[in-house]
C-alpha cells in the first residue's frame, strides 16, 4: 500500500485506471510482453516502486487491462437493456457498443486476447465467471424476445454465445466483406433472419433433414 494515509479500494482502482491509461500508448505501440515494469512506470510518471504498490506483476496489469475492458462493455450493455424497446434493438445496440469499445484500440485488445491464455488458473476463473455474467445479461434479452414474441423459443445461451464469438470474425476478419459495421449488420441478419429463402417447401425440407440427422 502507498505510505501515508491509506487509500481506500475506490482510490486504489483510480490510480491504477491512471496508471493503465497513462502507459497504454506504450503498451500498444510496443507490445504488453515486450513492455516492461520500467517502461509502464515511465509513462505513468512514477517510480517503479510506485508502480509495484499499484501492480505488483505485469499480469495484475493484463487482468486490470481485461477487467476494464469487461467492466465497461457490461455497465454499457445493462445499461441498454434496462431501456424500454424492443429486444433485437437492444441486442444490436449492445453489440454496437462492444464493436465500438474493441475497434478504439483494436491492436492492445487483440494482444490481450492472447496473453490472457498465459495467466495462472485464479485469474482465468475470474475472466471466465466474467464472461459468463456478460453471456448471461444478452441471453436475458434473448429471452425477452421470445417472451415478446418477437423470437421464436431458441437455446437463448447457445445464441448469445454466437453473437459474442462473431464479433471477433467482425473486427479480425482477414478477409473482410465489408466495414466492421457492415459485417456487424450481416451477421444480425444470419442469426435472425437466415440464409433460406421463406417458403413452405424450403422449410419443410429443413425440417426433414433435421428429423433425419436425429
Amino acid at each position: 500500500m502507498p505510505k501515508g494515509i491509506p487509500l481506500t479500494e475506490e482510490e486504489i482502482r483510480r490510480r491504477r485506471r491512471e496508471v493503465f491509461r497513462a502507459a497504454l500508448p506504450v503498451m500498444t505501440q510496443k507490445g504488453f510482453s515486450a513492455t516492461s515494469m520500467r517502461e509502464i512506470a515511465d509513462a505513468a510518471g512514477i517510480g517503479k516502486s510506485t508502480l509495484y504498490d499499484y501492480f505488483r506483476t505485469k499480469d495484475e496489469v493484463l487482468l486490470f487491462a481485461i477487467e476494464e475492458a469487461m467492466d465497461s462493455m457490461y455497465s454499457g450493455a445493462l445499461e441498454i437493456r434496462n431501456r424500454p424497446l424492443p429486444a433485437i434493438e437492444k441486442l444490436y445496440a449492445i453489440m454496437k457498443q462492444e464493436l465500438d469499445t474493441i475497434l478504439q484500440n483494436k491492436e492492445f485488445f487483440m494482444q490481450i486476447m492472447v496473453e490472457a491464455q498465459k495467466l495462472g488458473m485464479h485469474s482465468q476463473q475470474r475472466i471466465i465467471q466474467m464472461r459468463y455474467t456478460y453471456q448471461d445479461l444478452i441471453r436475458s434479452v434473448i429471452e425477452q424476445g421470445v417472451t415478446e414474441g418477437s423470437f421464436r423459443k431458441v437455446n437463448s445461451l447457445l445464441v448469445a454465445r454466437i453473437l459474442i464469438g462473431a464479433m471477433s470474425h467482425v473486427v479480425y476478419a482477414t478477409r473482410p466483406t465489408g466495414s466492421p459495421e457492415e459485417m456487424l449488420n450481416e451477421v444480425f441478419d444470419l442469426i435472425f433472419v437466415g440464409v433460406m429463402v421463406p417458403g413452405e417447401a424450403g422449410l419443410a425440407a429443413l425440417q426433414a433433414r433435421l428429423e433425419d440427422a436425429a
